[in-house]
């Protein structure tokens, strides 16, 4: 076993000093084992399960070992942690290492809050809006007096909640790694662009008559699926419990976005003192994957499926006064990607419940 624990210290090293350090859910190190487990976020005292699979797909958690991965200590299967923290593990099936799999425990998960219409499932609707720019951006003023009007238009804001990307110039105060990684996936090279979802095309616009055509075209009368979720602040964290209820059987994913208000930074070409104080600034995201998140597989229709979530608090810059989640709720689409279903905002410490028409 000491043998086999040096085998797995050798290749973490090597990983390291390749600069690939492994996170949650990514590929194998070995195409040969594969590690998950049941939970990725539960309360103290709370059994962690480990599956391995080989190659195919099959079950070979019975030969396997699990290992803490911050000790190279062998735990057991089921593992059942005493303290609350991030934990890493990582699986040895003969000679093959598996990915590494973190599990966040944490002091209680809150409770969600009571579905009042159990039988409802006519759900409000609200698309995604990323405006993808910066505070040294000089175009990026007209996307921010764009947005201005059209959410001071008619019922509109009604139709979408917004979160802003700070990814222009890494000494935005608004600017986060989470943030980065958003414009990343979209490809985004042009400044300012908004964009729509997760996969339609995406618009440098800032004609508000143009956006407003964008939205209708993507808003529904009734969504296909909703979120009720309570959110609750550790020490440095944010637990979320989510409840996903769908109208439509279909296949779903979950994901949070730690967003922040009210930050000031000055706002090159700002043409109004309110431009300077920046709010929806992606802070981070629940998963290592920003846009997908965690698949739930089919959800029937009328049926719900609960995730437990968390974000990290990494700077002691972010005012927790000022933080809030963002939960986005996907579907997915025919050509195997998930789009955004549904999108709902929960303040910390608070409960949201199911946003029926």
């Amino acid at each position: 076993m000491k043998f086999t624990k040096f085998i797995a210290l050798i290749a973490a090293a090597a990983t390291l000093f390749a600069g690939c350090e492994p996170t949650p859910q990514e590929d194998p190190v070995s195409a040969d084992a594969k590690l998950s487990v049941l939970k990725s976020v539960l309360e103290v005292n709370t059994p962690i399960v480990f599956i391995v699979e080989d190659v195919n797909g099959n079950d070979v958690t019975a030969e396997s070992v699990i290992f803490d991965a911050t000790t190279f200590d062998e735990v057991s299967n089921p593992f059942t942690p005493t303290a609350d923290g991030k934990y890493k593990f990582y699986a040895v099936y003969g000679d093959a290492i598996s990915n590494y799999v973190d599990v966040v425990v944490t002091p209680t998960v809150p409770a969600l809050p009571e579905d009042a219409k159990p039988e409802n499932t006519e759900f409000k609707h609200r698309i995604l809006l990323v405006d993808h720019t910066g505070t040294e951006c000089g175009y990026c003023p007209k996307m921010m007096m764009a947005l201005k009007e059209v959410a001071e238009t008619g019922d509109y804001h009604s139709k979408y909640y917004e979160a802003i990307a700070h990814s222009y110039n890494q000494s935005d105060p608004a600017s986060s790694s989470a943030a980065f990684a958003v414009s990343g996936h979209h490809g985004i090279n042009n400044y300012p662009t908004l964009t729509y979802n997760f996969y339609h095309p995406t618009s440098s616009s800032y004609n508000a008559e143009h956006i407003k055509s964008q939205i209708n075209a993507l808003w529904k009368e009734y969504a296909e699926v909703s979120v009720a979720a309570t959110t609750s602040l550790a020490t440095k964290s944010v637990v979320v419990n989510t409840e996903i209820k769908a109208a439509v059987s279909a296949e779903y994913s979950i994901n949070a976005w730690l967003l922040e208000d009210g930050i000031e930074a000055k706002q090159t070409n700002a043409t109004a003192e309110w431009m300077n104080i920046h709010n929806n600034a992606i802070r981070n995201a629940a998963t290592t994957e920003p846009l997908t998140g965690y698949e739930l597989g089919t959800i029937e229709a009328g049926k719900c499926v609960e995730q437990v979530l968390s974000l990290d608090i990494t700077s002691a810059a972010w005012n927790r006064d000022n933080l809030k989640v963002m939960l986005i709720v996907s579907k997915k689409n025919d050509k195997g990607k998930y789009d955004v279903a549904n999108v709902a905002i929960c303040p910390l410490n608070q409960s949201i419940t199911y946003d029926y028409k």
